[in-house]
């Protein structure tokens, strides 16, 4: 069944529709001599592709608005073939953030990862939400490691892959301190009791569990609050990453993307050591 704000397209020959909606502009490529294509994450629209006519004309009125990573208010067009920004202006365009080499790095990295999770056109406003406050927190000088590895984990919720992490997914038992491993592919954490095939599984400390299942109840603002550094920060990224590879391969196919991503990952990672 259809979300009620799904989008409706106009049939052909039809005039478009125009809506009006806030949105985090994910991607951008050009198109033709002037034109840019733009990828919105939009709470009630979802995600969706639509064209900025002229954008990148010294005088356009709209270019400017709808940067990568912009948070704008924006009107567009629902079109038969294809959606068109008609209006927009910029909310916040996240100066500081975008002046930081580390920070911008993981705010791309984020945002390429919802684009990478999120189906189009599907209503996410939790997403939406999460990634706005991820961004405000990069903006606003907050630890990247734990923004990405919160927003990580709760993106995987939201598009329904998320680990479980207070029972065995082996047999349903109530985890007990000390006595459990991690199984990616198999959706979770799992008890010592529980055979996982061979390699399959990866250590997870008591720490790492209390932070996940900390992430898993929290909002951005508490998840903030926890120290993580050093061993445990590192523990976190390879448990997220082997989600992620979990997910994506089985989800969204190539290896190719697979590998971009994970890229994109460790590009973030490491400019901000060296930042």
């Amino acid at each position: 069944m259809e979300h009620p704000s799904a989008i409706y397209r106009p049939g052909p020959g039809a005039r478009p529709k125009s809506v009006k909606t806030e949105a985090i502009v994910l991607r951008a490529f050009d198109r033709g001599e002037a034109d840019r294509v733009v990828t919105l994450l939009a709470p009630s629209l979802g995600k969706l592709r639509a064209q900025v006519r002229g954008a990148r004309r010294l005088n356009s009125r709209l270019g400017g608005h709808v940067d990568v990573l912009n948070h704008a208010r924006v009107d567009v067009a629902l079109g038969h073939r294809g959606d068109v920004v008609t209006g927009a202006e910029a909310l916040d365009s996240f100066g500081a953030l975008k002046a930081n080499l580390g920070r911008v790095a993981f705010a791309f990295y984020l945002a390429e990862l919802a684009a990478t999770l999120l189906p189009d056109e599907s209503p996410h406003p939790l997403a939406f939400r999460l990634l706005l406050d991820a961004l405000r927190a990069l903006n606003a000088g907050a630890d990247a490691r734990t923004v990405a590895r919160f927003t990580e984990l709760r993106l995987l919720e939201d598009s329904g892959f998320m680990p479980e992490l207070f029972v065995c997914v082996g047999c349903g038992r109530e985890i007990e301190q000390g006595k459990h491993r991690f199984a990616p592919r198999m959706g979770g954490v799992v008890c010592d009791a529980c055979p996982v095939e061979m390699g399959r599984d990866m250590p997870l400390s008591v720490d790492a569990l209390k932070v996940l299942r900390h992430f898993a109840r929290s909002d951005i603002a508490a998840a903030l609050g926890v120290s993580v550094d050093g061993a445990l920060a590192r523990e976190l990224e390879v448990l997220l990453e082997a989600v992620l590879r979990e997910v994506t391969e089985r989800e969204l196919a190539t290896e190719a993307f697979i590998d971009h991503l994970r890229t994109l990952r460790a590009r973030a990672e490491s400019t901000s050591a060296g930042g």
